[in-house]
């Protein structure tokens, strides 16, 4: 987390070349007051340049993905995993598929292309965009293994002759006679054109096509595939032939998206960009990558030229925060270009000279891994000074007190109009707009007041989604007693801004805060905002139940079976997040678990005899357990196998690569805790185990059932959408916590 005021926002939208590369060079020499934000529908990017080399088998998908939550955390920019769907030019802000309002005072583009002209099937494979055609291409696999001995051959067909499909066409060719030596197959290449390879020498396209033919692969000349009917691919002249499956390496096309923004496009939907890489009528827009169109000088489509923009991005951005002139980027006309043939060679064209052979591809995977060493093996760096933007705020001191307050008319304008964007089954049922100094509520007859209050510290850069999880982080105190919840405040506060940065942010923590309090049913009557160094949230929640659905944290009874609704390892896998050695898998996965409500598990609780219940949190699964026998002369046994845990976190406790274990602050804080209460044994061969000492954060329930209900229990909890809950193991007569 960056800790500097906020003067200015940078929000990146796409994670191809260019953003990548800046994000890097942001990392190493950062702007202070600056906040970045990159929005990508992936938690990870592929570089194009190693992807025939993965089709192959030459290398692994880690190998060739970049992780973008390690580098963001490296960048000191948030991450959004999202899809931009539009632009709002007049206020400055992006509608997203989930959530609208990220403003933005610079706006950089690098979202690549879509597949052109791409007909509909499930044997249609698209190469735009890379990531989804990675998925594509796994299940082809598993089909293509399904079948493998079948009598026919199986027709294969790469619609598209540039290098991109020769290179796709040799890759999948050597994948599977390597590794489905057995399966008779027949594979075919179309271009539209006369030739292949359009673009190089005739040098380089005669080394491919003598290839083409020594591999048995058929060229269809001239063929321009227009669709993929009934098995058949169709050319625009009505020639069919007949496919198994079609890979479809054409050109792309620009997203729709970039038209309707109101954006300045070429004839094709690409954003046009002056020399400084700025969208033309727009100066706080930049684009850059496949998406855009440089007007004064027009180059292909390729990586190259993707990689090569990431300086200029860099500096022209810069220049613009800091008012100082912009440069012009003068793209080179030539390249150096290396094509691989599939089987560990590859051919290098430049200025009209081919050479060709094993030591080119060891070449080309030198570059591409050192390419690649930038973003796998990210430096150390220390804290950068104040500069310029970060001086904006020197000239009044931050006030504390209530002084540090966030302004009435600015919290009163962004509740007004979330609310006013709210349909009427969501919106609340009481105005938001702060009223009276306090929420009046009236108590049921009958029922009884439940209260409880929770607060953290950002440990994830973004506020929409840190308010839903800081939601059910509160409520599940609510639900661990059986209670319904019905209202909450919140207690926010705020990184020092300018007005528009907080109003922004103060927007996507109420959007946030509104959408999960929503889908639990329960009402926002007020809170409190302030201004500090860094962002933290809480809610302080009310909730209602009668007496004889109330459950207490204690009475857990030996013969008991206790069951665990989700799983562990959000501790451990922040821990390692904050020090970019978290996989951004691991991070999307304990995410989604964290955005889970309790609510429906409490429901499935209710109908079975609960002798006691409590969320796991803070104390860790351990802890919170040993809670749970207070007051009694039993114990637990839990069983080691049975414990779910969250991808990615036993690689954190047991040590990622060469760098030692990673543990939470809290974890060895919890384990002293837990010995110091009672006797607690841990076999020495099962290291995994010492998950149960992690703290949690949005974590499950933890309750006592019948023996004989538990398994009827864990079956309702998996319909109810709890994949992960479990019998966790038994109460035990013996006093301590066990691990089997």
């Amino acid at each position: 987390m960056n800790n500097q005021p906020i003067a200015r926002e940078l929000v990146l939208v796409g994670a191809g070349h260019s953003h990548v590369l800046l994000l890097r060079m942001l990392g190493m020499k950062p702007i202070p007051g600056l906040r970045v934000t990159l929005i990508s529908p992936s938690s990870r990017t592929p570089y194009s340049g190693m992807l025939p080399g993965l089709i192959a088998g030459h290398y692994t998908e880690d190998q060739v993905y970049i992780d973008l939550l390690p580098l963001c955390r490296f960048a000191g920019a948030s991450f959004i995993r999202d899809h931009l769907v539009g632009l709002d030019l007049v206020n400055q802000s992006l509608v997203c598929q989930s959530r609208q309002g990220i403003r933005y005072d610079l706006l950089s583009l690098d979202v690549g292309i879509r597949p052109g002209g791409l007909p509909s099937g499930d044997q249609v494979i698209p190469v735009k965009p890379i990531s989804q055609f990675l998925a594509g291409w796994r299940s082809f696999l598993e089909e293509f293994g399904r079948q493998e001995g079948g009598s026919t051959p199986r027709q294969l067909g790469f619609v598209g002759a540039g290098a991109g499909g020769v290179e796709l066409c040799l890759a999948v060719d050597h994948f599977l006679t390597e590794h489905f030596p057995g399966t008779d197959r027949q594979l075919h290449l179309f271009t539209e054109r006369a030739r292949i390879l359009p673009g190089y020498t005739a040098g380089v396209r005669r080394r491919f096509e003598t290839l083409l033919d020594r591999r048995g692969i058929i060229l269809h000349r001239n063929f321009h595939a227009t669709d993929y009917l009934g098995g058949d691919l169709v050319s625009s002249q009505g020639n069919h032939v007949a496919l198994d499956h079609a890979f479809w390496v054409t050109h792309g096309a620009a997203p729709t998206w970039l038209a309707d923004s109101g954006l300045a496009v070429d004839d094709g939907g690409f954003v046009r960009v002056r020399d400084t890489l700025q969208v033309e009528g727009f100066e706080h827009v930049f684009a850059v990558g496949d998406c855009a169109t440089m007007v004064n000088h027009p180059r292909p489509r390729a990586g190259v030229y993707a990689v090569r923009q990431g300086k200029p991005l860099n500096r022209n951005l810069r220049a613009l925060l800091l008012g100082r002139k912009l440069h012009a980027y003068h793209p080179q006309s030539q390249f150096l270009s290396l094509i691989s043939t599939g089987d560990k060679q590859a051919v290098a064209a430049r200025n009209g000279l081919s050479v060709a052979g094993p030591w080119v591809w060891r070449w080309k995977n030198w570059i591409d891994v050192r390419f690649m060493n930038q973003f796998q093996h990210l430096p150390q760096m220390t804290a950068a000074p104040a500069g310029p933007l970060v001086a904006e705020f020197e000239q009044q001191m931050q006030c504390g007190g209530c002084g540090s307050k966030v302004s009435s008319d600015l919290l009163r304008e962004v509740l007004t109009e979330l609310t006013s964007d709210m349909t009427s089954d969501t919106r609340p049922n009481r105005s938001l707009v702060p009223g009276d100094d306090a929420a009046l509520s009236t108590i049921p007859a009958g029922k009884l007041l439940l209260q409880s209050v929770d607060h953290f510290r950002a440990f994830y850069d973004d506020p929409y989604v840190l308010a839903r999880i800081a939601v059910n982080h509160a409520l599940s105190d609510i639900y661990a007693c059986g209670g319904d919840p019905v209202t909450a405040m919140v207690l926010l506060t705020l990184p020092f801004a300018k007005p528009d940065v907080t109003r922004g942010l103060l927007r996507q923590v109420m959007a946030g805060t509104l959408r999960q309090l929503a889908q639990d049913e329960v009402e926002l009557v007020g809170g409190h905002t302030s201004e500090g160094v860094e962002m933290s949230i809480g809610f302080a929640v009310s909730g209602l139940v009668t007496r004889d659905a109330l459950w207490h944290k204690t009475g857990l009874t030996p013969g008991e079976a206790l069951i665990l609704t989700r799983p562990l390892g959000t501790g451990v896998i922040f821990a390692a997040d904050m020090q970019h050695r978290a996989k951004g898998s691991w991070v999307m996965a304990a995410l989604e678990q964290m955005l889970v409500s309790n609510r429906a598990a409490a429901r499935v609780l209710a109908r079975y005899p609960v002798s006691a219940c409590t969320d796991v949190t803070g104390f860790g699964l351990a802890g919170h357990a040993i809670e749970m026998l207070q007051g009694s002369s039993a114990g637990l046994a839990i069983n080691a196998a049975a414990l779910p845990i969250l991808d990615g976190a036993v690689d954190c406790l047991l040590g990622i690569g060469k760098n030692g274990s990673i543990k939470s602050t809290l974890h060895e804080s919890n384990r002293r805790a837990a010995t110091l209460a009672m006797p607690v044994d841990i076999p020495i061969k099962k290291p995994e185990v010492e998950i149960i000492f992690d703290p949690q954060t949005a974590g499950g329930l933890l309750a006592g059932v019948r023996q004989d209900q538990a398994a009827a229990c864990v079956a309702e909890l998996h319909q109810a959408g709890y994949a992960d809950a479990v019998v966790l193991g038994r109460v035990t007569d013996a006093p301590g916590l066990v691990i089997l």
